[in-house]
């Protein structure tokens, strides 16, 4: 998030006029990044005024950016608290809340910013960010046309508007508001690889001229060009040049392996362990209802899950709850409260414990469901916790979303995810996790038979109407005609399926056979030969 911009006020008053030409001097030092020149002024100025505002606020920034976060927030605050109608001071501390990940405390302080000084449009695009993290792409869309209210041609701000609008289902006005963008910006590498992550959007040779040529430049910064090498693997894969579309997308996906950590063998070991947790399947000695009115869909990413979210939030009740990451969390808040990590504890674990962990995580989602209607959480990676949720919750719902594992490993490949799924950038660690999966999978059924429902992507494409009626009633909800029109579906999309998803099924998804013997070794690595 971005450093807010200075207010109109006079932020020096009380400081003599000596220490105001070093308060200017330090501003301008932060402003340049070289804080060993700032710090020795800084500490001369509060040898005079230790406790005075600015001087605070600018210490915190010096701390805020050499990552202390804790001082950071404690500058802030003391000078909020000095100033406590300073829309500056406040913005600062948000953006502090932020990097720390207290995104509930950022939102407030971000809010009251504005609410302070609405002129400040570095506090509205972090709102507009904050709300965007929270999943709320509606507030997101609100806070960042207000920054462009203010500066019309905030090029970040032009682009994640589009992003919210994507997530809205506006996928026209989307592509209008970044085209507009490309329009005076042609380099703006953020707005093509919106723009090709429209999905649903056909680039023409215009396009991919465009993108070619960029990706080409030898002034493309190294992070540029991984995401646009990504993009434009994509242009030249619809185009049909798959031997090119291959080699940079190979070319991607190794820059960015080598932007990352992750230990395959570590993952794997980790499953094993939580298998063994939970060797027994036990149940809930009381609260057997408990989370009756959950379902969970777990997997592989590019499976289908997010279209399987979509059918079931079409109906008038459910409430698709989307990646939420809740069960994670509350493992991780017991993992602390415990001093071990998660499965390490599981055998301590009693049943008490279980009904208060699925009672956190009830309260947890509170505020993202309607009354009384069924819930989808959508976090994938959840079939790594099935044992934990069949005890936290022991009456959930569980959907387990398949496709074909060729298809599925090459749309992870062809995939620059924005979050954790760093095993999918290298062909044999991609297979090693898809694997884990599918042993995971395969005990979890064995342990709890009749709980986990697999819905086949294959399947819903051939007979669309047969699929949905099954996810139904697995689900316990009558046929609802309004399931097969999912694509009209009001309802925020947060994930790369989110411009597909607004459109009716179509049969032309499977890719990577088109891609002959070039996909051999992903054939391979997941023994699909």
């Amino acid at each position: 998030m971005s450093e807010a911009s200075p207010s109109s006020i006079d932020r020096l008053q009380g400081l003599t006029p000596r220490v105001q030409r070093l308060a200017r001097r330090i501003q301008h030092w932060i402003q340049q990044g070289e804080h060993e020149h700032a710090l020795p002024l800084l500490d001369e100025a509060m040898t005079e005024f230790p406790k005075h505002p600015e001087l605070l606020r600018l210490c915190g920034l010096i701390e805020q950016r050499e990552g202390r976060l804790v001082p950071a927030i404690a500058l802030f605050s003391s000078a909020a608290r000095s100033w406590p109608h300073d829309g500056l001071v406040e913005s600062n501390l948000g953006t502090a809340l932020a990097q720390r990940g207290d995104i509930d405390a950022a939102l407030r302080s971000f809010e009251r910013a504005t609410e302070l000084d609405p002129t400040l449009i570095d506090a509205w695009f972090n709102l507009g960010s904050a709300l965007e993290m929270r999943g709320d792409a509606t507030g997101a869309h609100a806070a960042f046309t207000a920054v462009l209210e203010l500066n019309p041609r905030h090029q970040p701000a032009r682009i994640l508007r589009a992003e919210a609008l994507k997530t809205l289902g506006q996928i026209a006005e989307a592509e209008s508001e970044l085209r507009a963008v490309l329009r005076e910006e042609p380099g703006a590498v953020s707005a093509w690889v919106a723009l090709v992550n429209l999905k649903s959007l056909r680039t023409d040779a215009h396009d991919r001229a465009a993108i070619e040529k960029l990706y080409s430049s030898s002034a493309l910064s190294p992070v540029h060009r991984i995401d646009l090498g990504f993009a434009y693997a994509s242009v030249l894969e619809a185009e049909g040049n798959y031997v090119q579309a291959f080699a940079v997308f190979t070319a991607a996906n190794a820059a960015k392996r080598g932007t990352l950590r992750w230990d395959a063998g570590a993952v794997s070991a980790l499953v094993d362990d939580i298998l063994a947790a939970f060797a027994t399947a036990e149940t809930a000695s009381s609260g057997a209802e408990r989370g009756g009115d959950i379902v969970f869909l777990v997997g592989m990413p590019r499976s289908g899950s997010t279209l399987g979210e979509q059918i079931l939030a079409a109906h008038p009740a459910v409430a698709g709850g989307g990646e939420t990451g809740l069960v994670a969390q509350v493992l991780q808040t017991e993992s602390k409260r415990r001093g071990a990590r998660f499965p390490y504890w599981v055998a301590q674990a009693t049943d008490a414990d279980w009904a208060r962990l699925g009672d956190d995580y009830l309260a947890r989602i509170a505020s993202l469901r309607k009354t009384s209607a069924l819930f989808t959480d959508k976090t994938l990676t959840n079939w790594q916790t099935l044992g934990a949720i069949r005890r936290m919750l022991p009456a959930a719902r569980i959907v387990h979303c398949l496709r074909d594992p060729l298809e599925a490993a090459w749309s992870c490949y062809k995939h620059n995810f924005a979050t954790d799924q760093r095993y999918s950038y290298d062909v044999a660690e991609l297979a090693a996790f898809h694997k884990d999966c599918a042993r995971a999978m395969v005990a979890w059924k064995a342990r709890h038979p009749g709980w986990i429902y697999e819905h086949r992507y294959e399947e819903l494409i051939g007979d669309a109407e047969s699929s949905v009626r099954a996810l139904l009633a697995h689900c316990g909800l009558d046929f609802n005609p309004a399931c097969l029109r999912f694509h009209e579906a009001d309802r925020e999309v947060r994930t790369a399926s989110a411009a597909q998803v607004r459109r009716p099924l179509r049969n032309d998804s499977a890719v990577a056979q088109r891609y002959g013997e070039l996909l051999d070794p992903f054939r391979s690595a997941l023994d699909r030969r």
